[in-house]
């Protein structure tokens, strides 16, 4: 095999290595997440909810959550993969190892007579003054008339028959796995290997090192920013009410990376009305508490509206870009929310003790992100002391049912559970308005 031959081929081989090794693998995950990945559930799974298509997916979404940018880039690489695979193929077919019986179309150790009968029959066919084609010369001398002399003549034939080459034995060889042009040291390509060698072998670690080390340093043993960590020791105060400690956690250097889109003015403009009552603004001087909220830093408002999005149940009529948003602010609310908790529990008083009030509130603030619940639900009512946020995670129930029921002195979930299973359903399908479909699912709670 000539050694630029040699070299073709091993190039794409090593290309077609290197992207196979973490491709392939992340695939297999990739395709593995997707299949186990179950929808999630977030809304009314009753008849009429399911026939009205209110909460079915519009095509341009489910297009949208296939063709992520993700996506489409693991479908270039394995199209690239794929095209290395068939050039592979087709230089190998191209590159003929040179063995004089298949080239005479004899077996292995066929007499003398066979091989000149071969040779007469292949010249008739691909001699120069039999056949003008410069494709059937070039054969004739680089093969068939090689492949002649390697067998008429006897040391060249008993040392093909021992070592596999008319010469005799053979050094070791090994190709390079680089491009053949960069192996041409003489000429002007010897400075592109020179450049290939210090790229890959010593730049590229060390970029690579840097980047890492770069970013590492940025984080703590939870995965958290320093910069966030500093953010939160230093708005944390003894009297912060748990009303304002989702100002406080909206502040991490995370949610700040989030992008900050001019296509998601108009979502989050209609997403502030939708959870406007939850924003704790002033109501008597509500167009400068407007103003105020929306003169924070864009990640800021954004990050507080999606967090409401979630508490009041609004991610439904979410954007695709802000709902890929919103995915990643939940993902990122568990660590944060824990070092958001740590920094209230420090110990700062001459006793030992952390604040309570700012670790009350941030423990509520994580059970409202779970339950889905709006923190205004938690505060004290005439007969419970959390709220009507009990109520809240029911299906069907509402603000509105909670105030009916509350009419027939049912002011807490217990009162509520403590019910025969006649009066509650008397309850909720004449005092509440739920029909029959409603209640049976309801049904499954008191089980």
């Amino acid at each position: 095999m000539a050694a630029s031959e040699e070299n073709s081929a091993l190039f794409p081989i090593f290309i077609l290595t290197i992207m196979a090794l973490p491709l392939v693998p992340y695939t297999i995950v990739k395709l593995c997440r997707a299949v186990s990945k179950k929808a999630k559930v977030i809304h009314c799974q009753c008849a009429k909810c399911s026939h009205s298509g209110k909460y079915r997916k519009s095509i341009f979404r489910r297009v949208s959550n296939v063709s992520t940018c993700s996506n489409l880039t693991l479908v270039v690489l394995w199209v690239i993969m794929i095209f290395l695979v068939y050039y592979i193929k087709s230089v190998s077919q191209e590159i003929q190892i040179f063995e004089p019986f298949s080239i005479l179309g004899l077996e292995p150790g066929a007499s003398d007579s066979e091989i000149k009968k071969a040779y007469r029959r292949l010249s008739v066919q691909y001699h120069p003054d039999k056949n003008p084609d410069p494709e059937a010369h070039k054969y004739f001398v680089e093969y068939i008339a090689k492949a002649y002399q390697a067998l008429t003549d006897p040391i060249s034939r008993e040392n093909f028959e021992k070592y596999g080459h008319p010469d005799g034995r053979q050094g070791f060889q090994m190709g390079i796995a680089l491009p053949q042009f960069l192996l041409d040291i003489d000429g002007a390509s010897g400075g592109i290997l020179l450049l290939w060698i210090v790229g890959v072998c010593i730049l590229l670690p060390l970029v690579i090192a840097v980047i890492y080390l770069s970013r590492s340093s940025k984080y703590t043993g939870n995965y958290v920013m320093h910069q966030t960590l500093s953010a939160y020791y230093y708005f944390m105060k003894p009297s912060l009410a748990p009303s304002k400690v989702i100002e406080v956690f909206t502040k991490a250097a995370e949610y700040m990376e989030i992008p900050v889109r001019r296509t998601d003015d108009e979502p989050l403009q209609k997403l502030f009305m939708s959870v406007r009552s939850e924003l704790n603004l002033d109501l008597k001087n509500i167009k400068q508490e407007q103003a105020k909220f929306w003169k924070q830093h864009p990640a800021i408002v954004k990050t507080e509206l999606l967090i409401q999005a979630q508490l009041t149940r609004e991610s439904a009529a979410l954007s695709p870009a802000l709902l890929g948003d919103y995915k990643r602010m939940l993902e990122l609310a568990p660590r944060l929310l824990e070092e958001l908790l740590k920094m209230a529990l420090i110990p700062r008083t001459a006793q030992g003790h952390g604040w309570l009030r700012p670790a009350v509130g941030v423990v509520e603030l994580s059970q409202c992100i779970i339950q889905a619940v709006p923190l205004s639900a938690r505060k004290a009512t005439g007969g419970s002391s959390e709220g009507i946020a009990s109520f809240l995670q029911l299906p069907h129930f509402s603000e509105a049912i909670v105030k009916k029921i509350a009419r027939k002195k049912v002011r807490t979930f217990q009162d509520l559970r403590d019910m025969t299973m006649e009066d509650r359903a008397q309850l909720l399908t004449q005092t509440a308005g739920f029909l029959l479909s409603k209640y049976k699912i309801l049904r499954w709670y008191w089980k």
